[in-house]
């Protein structure tokens, strides 16, 4: 029987950090999902060091392999994918499909609802293009560290209000802003919390979009919990970790994960809300986390670029070189010249922070792009010095504070194989499906969907799977 399908991308969430959070009373939905639908813990079959969340997602997205599917890098050029996303199946076969912020989706297209990509895109571009307010939003806070006044200020910010305001963004959603935003007046500690407000708004703008179009399939994606894992699980559990946590620490930040898995249980009865007899909710992570246990003195410290202008203008780029930020300390540039990628590659390479064998970043090249990651290193400070070495002129230097901007905070989180999946909706088996990996998703999707899996998916359509051991 076809149904449609809702596919509730929570990135990065673990088995091992819900079923605890369950037993404690603290995810009613997710554990309404567990005793009445379909669970497993699919493993990812992309593996370090490719064991990236837009190389995991796109082999979900996709049914099919890294080596395959082709995706190495965000926002590599979207003509490099060479495997068809579920949504573009879904619409060539004459269903209707909405994306919301899925990654690697970049550019936007008709397939036949709406079109929002991920939050990693190099423009605000969506379909249709009434939309783009809530992708400012989303690219504006995912990127900045710290951002101008005209960006941030208070007549900024309610200018964009009322702009999401007329795309659905919610008065209980506004509440919990104006909440949030008084509430650090008094205690600007609480800025961490956030992060979870931004899955609020977009579901808000989601939840319309949806009940509107009714497409056969939408996707919905959210990676608030993998931020909270990356930054704070050394709160969380500091027993395991070699460095010593502040019990300030502890206090400000000791529940983060927790909020964060809150939050997702609060988006899963949403999402329930919007579920009809004839669709099936998906929730999926295309893998999990784990403790980052580092062996640096104080641990992996968390750095943002301040600003890719000024590094360019050190290394003397040209106007037609595209530099684009898609996370806070990685950024990828894009040349039409050859010869300009070289020496920008080399010239990247060759700066060092304080002695030479000290490399501030590390530079891979893919598809004609460049894809650039500042190094994080224990000996490095505010006043340490970067140089930008050339031949014969004088040598270049900045201070570090002027090109990166320290958090304070150390990386603790890292990514595990591991992933989780639920599915419900009426007539779908109870119980765990063994032996599963995220190539599985896909045709189970299809399935669910009456569309044919093509032959190129190797993974199994799960349902089918677990019915038959059941009437076995």
């Amino acid at each position: 029987m076809r149904r449609k399908v809702i596919l509730l991308e929570i990135n990065e969430i673990t088995w091992r950090l819900i079923d605890p959070l369950i037993d404690a009373g603290k995810l009613p939905n997710f554990k309404f999902l567990k005793e009445n639908g379909s669970w497993a813990a699919p493993m990812s079959v992309d593996l370090p060091p490719q064991l990236d969340p837009w190389i995991t997602w796109t082999t979900v997205y996709t049914g099919r392999p890294q080596s395959e599917h082709g995706v190495f890098h965000l926002q590599q050029p979207p003509d490099s994918i060479k495997a068809p996303r579920i949504w573009d199946i879904c619409h060539e076969a004459g269903l209707k499909a909405g994306v919301y912020g899925s990654l690697c989706s970049y550019p936007p297209k008709d397939t036949g609802a709406f079109y929002i990509p991920d939050t990693f895109s190099p423009g605000f571009e969506t379909f249709p293009m009434e939309l783009s307010p809530i992708q400012k939003l989303n690219l504006t806070y995912t990127r900045s560290a710290r951002l101008p006044a005209d960006s941030d200020g208070i007549k900024a910010k309610a200018r964009l209000g009322m702009e999401l305001v007329t795309l659905g963004l919610g008065a209980a959603t506004v509440g919990k802003l104006l909440g949030q935003l008084g509430g650090e007046r008094l205690r600007p500690e609480t800025r961490w919390k956030r992060v979870a407000l931004q899955p609020a708004v977009n579901f808000d703008v989601f939840s319309r979009l949806y009940k509107k179009h009714r497409p056969d399939l939408a996707t919905f994606h959210t990676n608030h919990v993998a931020h909270y894992q990356h930054t704070y699980w050394k709160q969380m559990e500091p027993e395991r970790f070699p460095q010593e946590t502040s019990n300030e620490d502890l206090e400000k930040y000791g529940r983060a994960i927790e909020h964060g898995y809150m939050t997702a249980d609060e988006l899963i009865g949403k999402t329930l809300r919007l579920c009809d007899e004839d669709t099936v909710l998906v929730v999926a992570s295309s893998m999990g986390q784990q403790p980052y246990i580092s062996d640096l003195t104080e641990g992996k410290k968390i750095g943002q670029l301040r600003s890719l202008e000024v590094l360019a203008d050190l290394i003397g780029t040209r106007d037609d070189t595209e530099f684009l930020s898609v996370m806070s300390d990685q950024f990828n540039i894009y040349c039409k010249d050859e010869d300009e990628k070289r020496r920008i590659k080399i010239e990247l390479a060759d700066i060092y922070v304080d002695r030479p064998d000290n490399k501030m970043f590390h530079v891979d090249e893919l598809d004609g792009f460049l894809t650039v990651t500042l190094n994080h290193r224990d000996d490095i400070s505010d006043g340490s010095v970067c140089h930008f070495p050339s031949d014969g002129a004088e040598e270049r230097q900045a201070r570090y504070d002027e090109l990166v901007y320290r958090t304070g905070m150390i990386k603790s989180g890292c990514h595990h194989p591991e992933g989780m999946l639920l599915i419900y909706g009426k007539g779908i088996p109870q119980g765990f499906v063994e032996k599963t990996d995220n190539l599985d998703i896909a045709p189970t999707i299809l399935e669910l969907l009456g569309v044919a899996v093509p032959a190129e998916m190797t993974g199994r359509p799960l349902i089918s799977k677990l019915a038959a051991s059941a009437s076995a």
